[in-house]
């Protein structure tokens, strides 16, 4: 798999908590942002998904605004 080295602006406490964090877990702070940026594109997939299977859920109960959806919730 080819590579690319990125470059990122880090605040410097939260840099600290990450590498204490890699040190304890991980190895190495590529490896974090690795699994991170993994993680998210995970849970963005998830999220999308789930969205999708509710707006077929929507249009099958012929749902047309949102307000619908709002006074399901409340019944």
């Amino acid at each position: 798999m080819a590579t690319k080295t990125l470059n990122i602006a880090i605040d410097e406490k939260l840099l600290k908590k990450i590498d204490s964090a890699v040190k304890k877990d991980m190895g190495s702070r590529s490896e974090y942002f690795r699994r991170l940026a993994l993680a998210d594109l995970e849970r963005r997939q998830r999220w999308a998904t789930l969205i999708d299977a509710g707006n077929k859920v929507g249009k099958n109960m012929g749902i047309t605004s949102e307000a619908q959806v709002y006074k399901l919730l409340e019944d």
